[in-house]
């Protein structure tokens, strides 16, 4: 065998314990020092890397509107915007929020009627960007319910009161003049909701999949021609007004996780599959949802943000203290977003 080093073949080999002026010592002590050498210029590159800073990301349902933060974690989009983002799934927008407001989280992406409602009441927090510009969820009934109508005095399942789903379901009900005529019971989560559903303990659910195999559907909400953000990603002003570097990179990371989703169906579909397997449903059903309702310019919308302040009765509120597009404009101008996109689809 061939080695770096080698005995003169004219020369004995050197007894157990010699002194320096044997041969093996020096061999020794000559990989010795290779190998410190070695440690110590992984050690030195090591830590000249930069550390990254620490983010609790909080998501807040178990549905493909929010795959853009799972993307962005599973492709390391976070990773390379300088942040190690841990991932929290918290079962309700206004949990969420309230969870951000208390420090426990450092972003969330809730139910932009939480958020909206949480500063007007003076929350210091602030929206940075939003997912969608239409409400991506549907009405759906029993098999046996026929028209809208007969909804009135029925049960409708949602997550929570202060949710996407309970503000897109009132949003529905006052389109169809059903607004106060039927009943909203909370069941905890989008899951349990479903299950609520399947247990006929509700006679609708709005929800962006069928809750059941029975159900049917009634009401598409995005053909209703309300503008609206179903979730707004947002960071306290403090946090803001501190490290708005990181607040960039957040939302760098969150845009670069929808990009990929649009852009690498394959990755996109086993993402989908691994966080929404207790959802139920089909990766590639998920997956026509991200392509139709998830925007690739996560810019919040005014008008959206008008829909909610018209429910909420705060038409009046003073929009410029409720969400801060410059993060997405400048990205927009920069053309970061366009080389995300460059090479089309695959």
């Amino acid at each position: 065998m061939n080695t770096f080093f080698s005995l003169p073949p004219s020369r004995p080999s050197p007894v157990e314990g010699e002194g320096v002026s044997g041969q093996r010592p020096q061999v020794t002590n000559i990989f010795l020092s290779v190998f410190a050498i070695i440690l110590l210029f992984s050690i030195s590159a090591h830590s000249a890397e930069p550390a990254k800073e620490k983010i609790t990301f909080a998501y807040a349902a178990i549905s493909p509107s929010m795959a853009g933060v799972w993307m962005a974690k599973e492709i390391g989009a976070f990773d390379r915007s300088g942040l190690s983002v841990d991932l929290v799934y918290i079962s309700s927008g206004a949990v969420a929020i309230q969870a951000l407001v208390g420090g426990s989280v450092q972003a969330a992406l809730g139910a932009s009627n939480a958020v909206l409602t949480a500063i007007i009441k003076g929350a210091p927090i602030i929206a940075v960007g939003s997912n969608t510009s239409r409400p991506g969820m549907q009405l759906w009934v029993q098999p046996e319910i026929q028209r809208p109508e007969q909804l009135q005095g029925k049960t409708l399942a949602i997550t929570r009161f202060g949710s996407t789903s309970e503000f897109v379901t009132r949003l529905i009900l006052r389109k169809l003049n059903l607004e106060g005529k039927a009943e909203l019971r909370q069941f905890g989560g989008v899951v349990e909701a479903d299950l609520g559903f399947r247990a006929r303990q509700a006679e609708g659910r709005v929800s962006s999949q069928a809750p059941g195999p029975q159900a049917k559907l009634l009401v598409d909400a995005a053909e209703l021609g309300i503008p609206f953000s179903m979730n707004l990603l947002a960071v306290s002003t403090d946090f803001y007004r501190k490290s708005p570097k990181t607040v960039e990179s957040i939302v760098a990371g969150y845009i670069e996780g929808i990009a990929a989703l649009k852009t690498r169906k394959p990755q996109a579909l086993r993402v989908l599959e691994k966080y929404l397997g207790q959802r139920g449903g089909t990766a590639e059903m998920h997956y026509e949802f991200v392509t139709k309702y998830l925007d690739s310019i996560p810019r919040v919308d005014p008008a959206a943000v008008d829909t909610v302040l018209e429910m909420v009765g705060s038409a009046g509120a003073a929009k410029a203290k409720l969400f801060d597009n410059s993060i997405v404009d400048r990205f927009v101008q920069d053309g970061f977003i366009d080389k995300l996109y460059k090479g089309g689809k695959s």
